[in-house]
């Protein structure tokens, strides 16, 4: 599943950098309140009306340098996993956490 272009937006025009990760959306969204990244993860996400968001981690490996990882929960129950890319638009992959199940990865957790 793939993320809207809402989603790149809001997150690209918001904010401020609080840090300096490598991948500027993932510092916006660590500026903002909890109930910020809540909303900003799920805009891009049918149907999902954010309650939560954790920030699972940002790569450091030279291969997915400053890739960022999150985790959003839908007031439905639903949650997934985004993956935000650390290029000027902030571009996002969007995946079910249940998707994940049996992988080894897991949303929620630190990388």
């Amino acid at each position: 599943m793939r993320s809207g272009v809402l989603l790149l937006a809001i997150l690209i025009a918001s904010g401020t950098a609080a840090a300096d990760s490598g991948n500027p959306t993932h510092d916006r969204l660590m500026a903002m309140s909890p109930d910020q990244q809540a909303k900003s993860l799920s805009k891009g996400i049918k149907g999902c009306v954010g309650t939560a968001a954790f920030p699972m981690g940002v790569v450091s490996t030279a291969k997915w340098k400053s890739l960022a990882y999150w985790s959003v929960r839908c007031k439905d129950g639903r949650s997934f996993a985004v993956q935000i890319a650390p290029d000027a638009k902030g571009t996002a992959q969007v995946a079910d956490c249940r998707a994940l199940e049996g992988s080894g990865k897991e949303c929620f957790k630190k990388l």
